[in-house]
């Protein structure tokens, strides 16, 4: 068997998959999340030696390998949200996952597997996802010969309450400037709030009125600058005459992230420089950024033979249409004929798997609003069972995690008008007063899944508030599970929402078994 590190592993799926084939033998795991690891150790097939990485920024993967005699293959997805020109609606220019996808590959310049399997986003081969340039690896990646971009991340739109932004910027005097964090979270959850009809923003001004005005006291007490929006929010905030000022309010909020924008790339030793368009003032940082599969493809050399591709999980027989960028990379001098083909959908693929095979056995067993050890469901004798139901129900006496999210009247509500395959755009304009902006909601929100129809890509169905195909309901984490090709004797540990993240974030088992097979093949 080949021994095998699983980095980033979360739940398990990459490595339930590998494991399946009787060809990999997992000795190390990499993951930071306590549930995630919980959830990983009691579904391992050998509990008691499988080495625990917490953190592997700065591990020492040498004497990693060298404690095991030598590594063959390392897998995992470690996180990567990419970077694009700064959004506006997001608060953050940097995800500090990214760093992470650097951690992968030291790993793999470390331990010198045989071969290794990177999966990720299926975006992560497009210019969206670059690294940007930094003090810290700049020597690096320039011997690298990496390709370099000039970007422009628009840092501020224009000055704001006779503030020089650009003067303040260039002189670092940020704290004159700049409101805490904690007041600008609770000014920014008031302003999202303004047009809620559901008396969500009364309710938020009487629990946080006090707070608020007691922290915009405290920053202008420490002779900070004296910006006049704050003086109107704390003479107003029990007023109807608030809603005068949100206008501003958005304004100075805008301009307040122009300050966390520039500290996220000074923390990061980002290489940059500010200028400022002198006739509409828009201040922007110019920055050189480099691709993450271009940086992936140089970093690692001619030491492997390696090639990549986005696949689908439902070519796999997973009731989801996933569609997930892999890399493979298999030692030179490893491989007979120096090339790797990736799978394209051609060929002979199982049958397609429709939600309603995958999930509907379930709709004969209520679903828990908490979760707990103790909430197993024993099968009840069920006729007529799909193929791939079976398949799920192998080797378990029952169902575990069968844990919806709580529902409110609201939901409910929508619940109830939601015909198969619709989601919250087919709702009523009064069943959507509580958002702020409706048509910018995206379309995976209350999704009433389609039982003809594999389902889309899982994330955390909770958060995106999916619904049963015939049940008024909230998909359980089980049924989340099931579409992701978990069997039923994988059971999920930790809080509800961690759970759902948990299935959310996997690879799901029966596509990871595909990705190993095709592995397999080359070595």
């Amino acid at each position: 068997m080949y021994k095998t590190v699983d980095l980033f592993a979360g739940a398990g799926g990459l490595s339930y998959g590998f494991e399946a084939t009787d060809k990999f033998n997992i000795i190390a795991v990499a993951e930071n999340n306590a549930n995630a690891r919980k959830t990983y150790v009691a579904n391992h097939r050998k509990k008691d030696d499988i080495l625990m990485i917490t953190d592997v920024c700065g591990y020492d993967f040498r004497a990693l390998s060298d404690r095991f005699n030598g590594i063959d293959v390392v897998i995992g997805g470690p996180p990567c949200q990419g970077f694009s020109n700064v959004n506006r609606q997001k608060n953050h220019i940097i995800s500090m996952n990214n760093s992470l996808v650097k951690e992968y590959f030291r790993a793999i310049k470390e331990i010198k597997p045989k071969a290794f399997v990177m999966e990720n986003v299926s975006m992560l081969s497009s210019e969206k996802h670059r690294f940007y340039d930094s003090k810290k690896d700049h020597d690096e990646v320039f011997k690298l010969r990496v390709n370099m971009k000039r970007d422009e991340l628009v840092i501020a739109d224009e000055n704001y309450d006779g503030v020089d932004c650009f003067k303040a910027l260039n002189e670092n005097d940020v704290e004159t400037y700049s409101i805490s964090n904690k007041l600008l979270k609770l000014l920014n959850v008031l302003y999202k709030d303004r047009k809620n009809k559901e008396n969500r923003l009364q309710k938020y001004i009487y629990k946080n009125a006090n707070i608020i005005c007691s922290q915009i006291k405290e920053f202008l007490d420490e002779g900070h600058y004296d910006y006049k929006i704050l003086h109107d929010i704390s003479k107003y905030i029990n007023t109807s005459t608030l809603e005068d000022f949100f206008d501003e309010l958005g304004q100075f909020i805008k301009f307040q992230k122009s300050f966390r924008l520039i500290d996220e790339l000074n923390s990061n030793d980002i290489i940059y420089k500010l200028t400022q368009n002198p006739e509409t003032g828009k201040i922007t940082a110019l920055v050189n950024s480099y691709s993450v599969i271009d940086y992936a493809n140089k970093i690692l050399g001619d030491d492997y033979v390696k090639n990549s591709g986005v696949i689908n999980a439902i070519w796999y027989g997973v009731p989801q249409e996933r569609k997930r960028f892999i890399m493979i990379g298999i030692r030179t001098g490893e491989i007979d004929d120096n090339k790797i083909v990736m799978p394209d959908g051609s060929g002979k693929l199982p049958p397609i798997v429709n939600t309603g095979e995958a999930i509907m056995d379930l709709a004969d067993y209520a679903a828990f609003q908490e979760s707990g050890d103790d909430n197993k469901i024993n099968y009840k004798d069920h006729k007529n069972l799909s193929e791939y139901a079976v398949l799920m129900r192998t080797g378990s006496s029952g169902i575990c995690n069968h844990v919806i999210t709580k529902t409110r009247e609201k939901a409910q509500e929508r619940f109830a008008v939601l015909h198969e395959g619709e989601n919250f755009r087919k709702l009523e304009s009064g069943l959507k007063d509580n958002y702020a902006d409706p048509d910018r909601t995206q379309n995976s929100i209350y999704l009433r899944l389609d039982r003809e129809k594999p389902s889309g890509t899982v994330i955390n169905v909770r958060k995106s508030m999916w619904v049963h195909p015939t049940l008024n309901r909230a998909v359980s984490i089980r049924e989340a599970a099931r579409l992701q090709s978990f069997p039923d004797k994988f059971v999920f540990s930790g809080t509800k929402n961690s759970q759902y993240q948990q299935v959310g974030n996997a690879v799901p088992p029966l596509m990871a078994k595909g990705i190993a097979e095709l592995l397999l093949k080359y070595l």
